[in-house]
């Protein structure tokens, strides 16, 4: 039976970037690249009395790209599942000014700003497995990578954190979202489970026999924990010059866009 971390859940948060190949995929070894059938149509003659010949094009019938393809392309976006529901907290607020008049009994309220929503989640997270272990480990260093901006050594270095969407029951559409805080307790109380360390082998390195490598490192994982979560939604200028109104979103055609 699958994993629930593998199945796409009905709360989740997602990271479309492509920018960590998926780490919290289920991975696959497709094996050895396949070559399949392929079909050539030839060239067609074009032109005036047929003078010229289009260039004949070859389609793929089935080859299997093998392990070319890199996680994110086989299996998507990253996604963190939350598979056992978590407590979600929305809080929307409206800022006013506040006009005091000398000698009155009451103030009068000026409309200032409205504030991005903030979410914050409490999710269980029910370890029963090595592979389940592995996931929630996962997750915790995805978390904070997507609270990080790419650095020297990296590819693009100065590149801010990416932006994630937030779905939740079916409410909550693809919003965009960073997350700005992330808590997770490793409690005195409970039990661990022990597990190969999977940080250095995440894609899946090789010996000079092409068999996978194993690590020498023990990592425990608690069998029952919490992640606790804060984000804050943040939309482009571009997307609210052009696509917010407070009409459409009051009629509801804003939500799968993120307008919360």
């Amino acid at each position: 039976m699958a994993s629930p971390y593998y199945t796409k859940q009905p709360v989740y948060l997602e990271d479309p970037s492509g920018r960590f190949d998926n780490i919290l995929s289920n991975k696959r070894d497709l094996g050895p690249a396949i070559t399949g059938p392929s079909m050539t149509i030839p060239g067609k003659p074009e032109g005036p009395h047929n003078r010229y010949t289009s260039p004949s094009q070859t389609y793929d019938l089935g080859s299997s790209p093998g392990e070319t393809r890199s996680n994110f392309e086989i299996h998507g976006p990253t996604r963190l599942n939350f598979p056992y529901t978590p407590t979600t907290s929305i809080i929307n607020s409206a800022n006013y000014g506040e006009y005091v008049m000398t000698h009155s009994n009451f103030q009068q309220r000026a409309f200032e700003s409205h504030t991005n929503m903030e979410v914050n989640i409490t999710a269980p997270m029910i370890v029963r497995s090595v592979e389940e272990a592995e996931y929630v480990y996962k997750a915790s260093v995805w978390i904070r990578s997507t609270m990080k901006m790419s650095w020297m050594m990296d590819d693009d270095p100065g590149m801010p954190p990416p932006i994630l969407r937030f779905n939740a029951h079916g409410i909550y559409e693809d919003v965009p979202c960073v997350i700005r805080d992330f808590t997770w307790n490793l409690d005195s109380d409970i039990d661990y489970l022990e597990i190969e360390d999977p940080t250095p082998f995440w894609f899946n390195p090789k010996d000079g026999r092409g068999q996978s490598l194993k690590s020498e490192k023990i990592i425990r994982v608690p069998v029952t924990n919490m992640f606790v979560l804060t984000l804050q939604v943040t939309h482009s200028p571009k997307s609210i010059r052009e696509k917010f109104s407070v009409k459409d979103y009051l009629k509801g055609n804003l939500k799968n866009q993120g307008y919360v």
